[in-house]
């Protein structure tokens, strides 16, 4: 059977989620923070992500009214209770998340990546101090969580919330909301630049990336860079707030990157909020090296889209304060994307990006980093006007990536790249050891961040044959993913078990990964998104719909003028149905033509039928109708 992303069913997949999350996490109708990591700020909020993402984001899976709950949902989240039970146990959820993850005393939000820093190097310990760092990942999962939650709660207090519990949902919006503004300002402070001499060894890395024809000449190099960058630097001047930035960026004998570090860079500034009542000593110094990491800007970014759209602003979910941050945020958002976009098409040959896999400047290289430009590029293909030739270029880059995983290919023996799933790439946290040994952070998300990836591009594209493609390798990157769900125990149906997909990976799993969970929820969003977006009209399907139109009219005019006027007459009131059709199908032509081309056919259909009774009757054959 040819594969399709109908076979995903994003809505079925979802609510087979959300009931094997009730399994796991509900018993008695008390949630419980459980998972492969000890608790923490991150994996919590993904977890409730997993419950709460899909029930905002998409207006057919509501909880928060009852009347409007649908029956297949109450059935996934019967451990939650009846329809009324749901969002009070929503809420209760939300409020013990924000208690653990309050500084104690009316304190300001934590944002401490706990148990999700590990140690760069096996066997060393981490101090207390290190752990109660403040992570990028907490800011941006804070984000997300923060606005579904504002949503819901939004949406209950409106509809549904009487008497007390009215008044603990609005209590618990004035603490989300605290939450919020906390995290964009830390995500403000994290954005970064990094200044690169061409002749230091970062410099020689990049000019090598992006001089694909290997023709060696630095200058000419350096003047495509300075060309093709001169609109970010132009306007680098108006992303002051929260963050550092070295006059010499504006020299053109000097290279250049931006992003976001992992945590508060440690030359960011405090954000000045410029309000009476504003506290900045909750903003605490960063230790974060001030260069950008792909992962993390690629993090923040997925971030920004969520705060920009018009939903967030039509429905007012940010106060003033957090609507300025946010704008901070666009400003950067754009600047990045236009950054990373123009290094990964650099040059007029063969692009960075298509020299897998990427390296980065500090000589580094890994199929997640070609993946994370990926999502960079399509980030901002999304943002400006994408051209088709440009979206069919990264199609198969995604196809190569899916097969150099082993996504899509056999695994080899002893094969590396199954390091990508199991235990995923592991990042330095340059700057950390300042307080202690050096610390990491694991990621094991390639094939869920790939999956999304894929299915945004195939939401971009017009051409049915490359949309086609994309929508194909969704459907195998999600029979990849299904085939790594936990299988039986409390934690049966969630994620994520990669030696249930790979014969090579000895260390079987039956407690959630969060992070990878979280990012199918997102992707399965994503992918029910691309299944309801199309970006134009089919001109050739729209021209066929309308010769068949004129054709099935012109028929359809020949036999009514044959036809006796006669108001008793089955073949006249048939003909008038027909125009009726007709009629419909021309105003569909350019927004369905294939429905348009499915009533022709019909129209057709029964007009020819009408032509061979009215034979049948000249010819005196039995069962001849008038």
């Amino acid at each position: 059977m040819r594969a399709n992303v109908e076979n995903i069913e994003p809505r079925r997949r979802l609510l087979d989620v959300w009931k094997a999350l009730g399994d796991f996490a509900m018993t008695d109708r008390k949630w419980r923070w459980q998972g492969r990591q000890e608790p923490n700020s991150i994996a919590d909020a993904e977890q409730l992500l997993c419950l709460l993402q899909p029930a905002t984001a998409l207006s057919a899976l509501r909880l928060a009214d009852p009347d409007e709950t649908s029956q297949d949902a109450k059935s996934a989240l019967h451990r939650f209770g009846s329809e009324s039970l749901i969002p009070r146990s929503i809420i209760e959820i939300l409020e013990d998340y924000l208690d653990r993850y309050t500084m104690p005393d009316g304190g300001p939000p934590s944002f401490a990546g706990g148990s999700a820093f590990i140690p760069w190097l096996p066997g060393d310990k981490l101090s207390d101090e290190q752990r109660d760092l403040d992570l990028l990942v907490s800011y941006t999962t804070s984000v997300t969580l923060c606005l579904s939650a504002l949503e819901f709660l939004q949406d209950y207090e409106r509809t549904t919330a009487r008497g007390s519990w009215l008044k603990r949902a609005v209590e618990l919006r004035g603490r989300v909301d605290e939450r919020l503004t906390g995290a964009l300002i830390g995500l403000t402070r994290s954005f970064t630049t990094n200044l690169i001499e061409p002749d230091s060894a970062e410099g020689r890395n990049l000019i090598r990336l992006l001089d694909q024809d290997e023709t060696g000449d630095t200058q000419m190099i350096m003047e495509g860079f300075n060309q093709r960058m001169n609109e970010v630097r132009g306007r680098l001047s108006e992303a002051r707030l929260g963050v550092s930035i070295a006059a010499e960026i504006d020299d053109p004998g000097v290279l250049f990157e931006l992003g976001w570090t992992w945590g508060v860079a440690r030359d960011a500034p405090l954000v000045e909020l410029d309000e009476p009542a504003a506290d900045t000593s909750s903003q605490r110094p960063g230790v974060a090296l001030s260069a950008p990491f792909l992962y993390f800007t690629l993090m923040a970014l997925d971030t920004i889209e969520q705060l920009t759209r018009d939903r967030v602003r039509v429905l007012g979910l940010l106060n003033p304060l957090q609507d300025r941050l946010a704008t901070a945020l666009g400003l950067r958002r754009d600047l990045t994307q236009i950054y990373w976009s123009r290094l990964a098409r650099f040059g007029e040959g063969r692009w960075p990006l298509e020299d897998l896999p990427w390296r980065t400047v500090d000589d580094t290289e890994n199929d997640y980093y070609s993946l994370a430009v990926s999502a960079l590029l399509i980030q901002d293909l999304r943002q400006r006007t994408a051209s088709e030739a440009d979206l069919q270029r990264v199609e198969p880059l995604l196809g190569e990536l899916a097969s150099r995983a082993r996504i899509t290919r056999r695994a080899l023996r002893d094969d590396p790249a199954l390091g990508l799933h199991d235990p995923g790439l592991k990042i330095e946290l340059e700057g950390s050891d300042e307080l202690g040994r050096p610390m990491a952070y694991q990621l094991a998300d390639f094939a869920p961040v790939l999956f999304k990836r894929t299915t945004q591009l195939a939401e971009l594209t017009i051409d049915p044959k490359t949309r086609d493609k994309l929508l194909g390798l969704a459907t195998q990157l999600w029979n990849h993913l299904a085939s790594r769900r936990i299988d039986g125990g409390k934690a049966d149906g969630l994620w994520d078990d990669p030696g249930r997909a790979y014969g090579g990976i000895s260390v079987r799993y039956d407690e959630p990964l969060w992070s990878t969970n979280a990012r199918i929820v997102d992707a399965l969003i994503s992918s029910a998104n691309a299944l309801n977006t199309r970006q134009t009209h089919n001109e050739i399907l729209s021209e066929t719909a309308a010769a068949m139109v004129s054709e099935a009219e012109f028929l359809l005019n020949q036999q009514q003028m044959t036809t006796p006027a006669l108001s008793s007459s089955p073949m006249l009131r048939g003909l008038e149905e027909i125009r009726t059709s007709l009629q419909r199908a021309r105003t569909l032509i350019e927004s369905q033509p294939s429905t348009a081309i499915a009533l022709c056919v019909n129209a057709v259909a029964q007009l020819d039928k009408n032509t061979q009774a009215r034979l049948d009757a000249r010819s005196g054959r039995p069962g001849a109708t008038d």
